[in-house]
């Protein structure tokens, strides 16, 4: 019998073991850079920098993609990146580790690409949604897993950077030798960004204030692990607590905001975050019972409002709309991301580990009561006109193809 997962489980594989390079990566870099004594405003310049090349990377290598195909693309930045990762072993300075993060920024970017718009392609548009869930939670799962085996490594050595080179090299192997045939090449134009706004302000805003929130919190918790006094083995368990929370609530979080006015749903979480991170930005003593339950519920609050804001968007969208709908929004996200880990940094120098969560708090806050505002100026989209939730993942414009058949039904009511 014909199976849609079979004919995408290699380009799948292929996706977990990057996702499980790039959660290695965001645990072991914030690791070795305060081994290294590198300063906090030094690290947050560092993952911004991969923000910078992850924004850098969506604009740019769907032209490499339509100038030399899927497979050669996949392979030459899977290549790169696989060098990239050595290379930090390498050098140990800021700007070198800046440039090297911008680096495999573009190259995490435009292999995503690949994949994605590769999957979609393979898939049948009837099956587009369940195969993005699908792919949505095995890529998550590899995130969680993966930064566990840093605890077999001496950070002082190269074997974790070794491992990181090994599995991008590795995710060559089922791409590179499936039977699946290669998807045509396509170039997505983002929406022009006033038009953008006023079809969806609180969904182009939620995902800049998700970027601005998610890219701090995933990239600087190893940092504010090590001076509130863990020990490595524990501070490697903190990135998975937050990817765990994830991945538990956001099915529950997404089909409740299907009943209801999504904007309630954006506006709760993001208070919650604001509330669940005044007690990590007081914590100043290594607590576990404390620390690991907030992460979890902060993680499952956080890094669950990019996917609403994206079905609040489609819910004033046309079907033929949402591939560039979701491309303008995945590039709002990567400028968040590129600016967020700089400003919190910034924050930490200023008043300690606890800045990183007094900085996003203040951001939560804000574009909590932006959404307060919103609810006030414009009536929600009907109910019974919403579009079925669909968990995209913040990684490229192609995860659009994938879901654009599941957000097809129903009219929709624009502003």
């Amino acid at each position: 019998m014909y199976s849609p997962y079979l004919t995408v489980a290699a380009v799948i594989a292929g996706a977990m073991l990057l996702q499980a390079a790039s959660g290695l990566l965001l645990v072991l870099l914030p690791l070795r850079m305060t081994a290294e004594g590198f300063s906090v405003q030094s690290m947050g310049w560092v993952a911004a920098a991969h923000g910078a090349g992850f924004l850098a990377g969506c604009v740019i290598t769907s032209r490499m993609v339509s100038a030399i195909g899927h497979v050669r693309a996949f392979a030459a930045l899977a290549a790169a990146l696989s060098a990239i990762a050595l290379s930090f072993a390498t050098f140990d300075s800021p700007l070198a580790w800046f440039a090297l993060r911008l680096a495999g920024g573009v190259s995490f970017a435009g292999l995503y690409a690949v994949a994605e718009s590769w999957i979609a392609e393979c898939t049948p548009r009837t099956l587009r949604g369940r195969v993005l869930g699908f792919y949505t939670v095995c890529t998550r799962v590899a995130l969680v897993i993966a930064p566990l085996s840093l605890g077999w490594f001496a950070l002082e050595g190269p074997w974790a950077f070794m491992l990181i080179s090994a599995l991008c090299s590795l995710a060559l192997l089922p791409v590179t030798t499936t039977r699946s045939a290669s998807p045509a090449t396509t170039v997505q134009r983002a929406l022009n960004i006033g038009r953008l706004y006023r079809l969806t302000p609180v969904g182009l805003l939620g995902c800049f204030s998700v970027g601005l929130i998610n890219a701090p919190l995933l990239s600087l918790v190893p940092v504010y692990g090590g001076v509130i006094g863990l020990d490595v083995d524990t501070i490697v368990v903190l990135f998975p607590v937050l990817q765990l929370g994830s991945l538990v609530l956001q099915w529950p979080l997404g089909r409740w905001s299907d009943r209801v006015d999504r904007r309630r749903i954006i506006c709760g979480q993001c208070v919650a975050v604001a509330v669940l991170s005044l007690p990590l930005a007081l914590l100043d003593t290594p607590q576990l019972w404390l620390l690991l339950p907030l992460l979890f519920l902060l993680g499952g609050a956080a890094l669950s409002i990019y996917a609403i804001c994206v079905a609040h968007a489609g819910d004033h969208a046309s079907s033929d709309q949402m591939v560039s709908l979701l491309s303008g929004l995945l590039l709002a996200w990567g400028v968040g991301a590129a600016i967020g880990p700089a400003a919190a940094a910034a924050v930490m120098d200023r008043v300690g580990a606890g800045g990183l969560f007094m900085y996003i708090s203040v951001v939560a806050l804000a574009f909590a009561l932006y959404v307060v505002h919103r609810m006030w100026a414009r009536l929600p989209a009907p109910i019974d006109e919403h579009v079925r939730f669909v968990d995209v993942p913040p990684t490229s414009a192609a995860a659009a193809e994938l879901s654009v058949n599941e957000r097809a039904a129903g009219s929709r009511v624009r502003e």
